[in-house]
Parts: C-alpha cells; structure tokens; sequence
C-alpha cells in the first residue's frame, strides 16, 4: 500500500472518532483558512471554544460564501448546547449566517481569536511537509486530516489542562 493511501486510510478511520463534546459554550472563534487540493485553492472553516481551547468544528468548502458560512455555523451549533456569542473577523459571509440563526456575536481581529489562529497555524504546519498543497481527489479527505489534526489537538489540550505530560 502507498504511504499517500495509508495516509488517507489513517486519517479516514481517525476522524470517525471525532466528536466534541456538546455543553454550554460562553464564546466560540470562528475563522477560515486557504489550503491547496490538487492545486486548487479550498476554504477550511474551523471553530474553537475560547475558554477550553477544544475545536468544535471543521469544515472544508471550494467557495467561501453565505451559504458556506451558514452550514459551517450549524455544524458549529451542534456542539454547543447553547448559542454562545460568536467571535468573528471582518467576513462579509458571517453576518448574514449569524443573523439568519440568531447568534449574538462581534468583530475582533486580535485577542480572542489568536486561539483559532494557534490552530490554523498547527494545521499549516503540518501540511508544510506536503508544500501546502495536499495531493488527494475529494474536499472530503481534506476534511477527514483536518478532523484528525483537530482530535489530536483536542487530545493534547485536554491532557495538558488536566495536569498530563506530553512528552514531545
């Protein structure tokens, strides 16, 4: 078996295993991030609870729009059993969603969002290795390593949070 395969086999089976936990959420940054596929350029979506650091959602789009912010946010509030205030940069596409489902939230370019930021970064560094450009046929496998990156960041936090060694 090729490692590209082996690869996407792993991070198929691992991302099943994703699955934040769903609890009240006081405030949730969301953003989105450029990746390559095949040479052609995607949208990561991704979204994480500030207070506990765990990404709730991920979400990879060829567009970036209204409609693509709207499901974002959906799969956003299935972890959440609240709608907490939602943390955004200055995308014209979050409005609409936002308004559209009844989210309070506001504009921020630094401060809080620096968590998403941290992720996106954990991300880029990861695919650095692939020259940012991951070679697979589908937006959904994108998903599926961006799922698996975001359980083991989840992962990692909740051991550091809880007093664990990571040993790196």
């Amino acid at each position: 078996m090729p490692l590209g395969s082996l690869l996407g086999f792993g991070c198929n089976r691992f991302s099943k295993l994703y699955s934040p936990s769903k609890r009240n959420r006081r405030l949730v940054a969301i953003d989105e991030a450029v990746v390559k596929i095949n040479g052609y350029r995607c949208h990561l979506w991704a979204a994480i609870d500030v207070d506990s650091r765990e990404v709730l959602a991920v979400y990879v789009s060829r567009g970036r729009s209204m409609l693509n912010a709207l499901i974002f946010l959906k799969r956003v509030l299935k972890a959440c059993d609240n709608k907490p205030v939602i943390v955004v940069d200055r995308g014209p596409w979050y409005q609409y969603a936002l308004k559209r489902l009844g989210i309070e939230y506001f504009h921020e370019t630094f401060g809080q969002r620096n968590k998403i930021e941290r992720f996106f970064r954990e991300i880029k560094e990861r695919t650095r290795r692939f020259y940012n450009n991951i070679n697979t046929k589908t937006v959904k496998s994108i998903e599926e390593i961006a799922t698996a990156i975001a359980l083991t960041h989840n992962t990692l936090t909740q051991s550091r949070s809880q007093g664990g060694v990571i040993l790196t």
